[in-house]
């Protein structure tokens, strides 16, 4: 009599087990394939949404180099970020990527201005300090300047 209740007892323990296992691996395969192709389409949504805002931001700012300074084998740029829409605005971030003579690239430099929001005709004056080899700082000759959230 003991044995027999102590055998149902085993088998409902293996039976409880298997089930649990088997439910641990379907979750393992579903996290694995579809939950990784579900988030992977959520984000590439989001980064394409994020894109397109970003381009529509773009447009209300004007972003002008104003000088290019070089000494003791360092490089600073100086821009000027100004508010063209009728609404005020956060303050971008600016890359500037540098250029040689020859119009070959030598890098990216990234800076902000001081101002946190800036309302509309505002201009905000960047200075951009590019940490740059002392060989590439000698070599840059341009600069092309461009927009990045901060």
């Amino acid at each position: 009599m003991l044995t027999k209740s102590m055998n149902e007892v085993l088998k409902g323990f293996f039976w409880g087990l298997g089930f649990a296992i088997s439910v641990i691996g379907l979750a393992s395969v579903y996290s694995l394939t579809i939950a990784a192709s579900v988030d992977m389409g959520f984000k590439k949504n989001v980064r394409s949404h994020a894109m397109s805002s970003f381009e529509d931001f773009a447009s209300d700012y004007e972003l002008s180099l104003s000088e290019i300074f070089k000494e003791n084998g360092r490089v600073k740029i100086t821009a000027e970020l100004k508010n063209i829409s009728n609404d005020e605005l956060y303050t971008m971030g600016v890359v500037a990527s540098t250029f040689d003579s020859n119009g070959r690239f030598i890098g990216n430099c990234s800076g902000k201005g001081a101002e946190i929001s800036l309302s509309p005709g505002e201009v905000s004056y960047v200075e951009i300090d590019c940490n740059l080899f002392k060989t590439q700082s000698e070599r840059v000759h341009s600069a092309k300047l461009t927009l990045k959230w901060i």
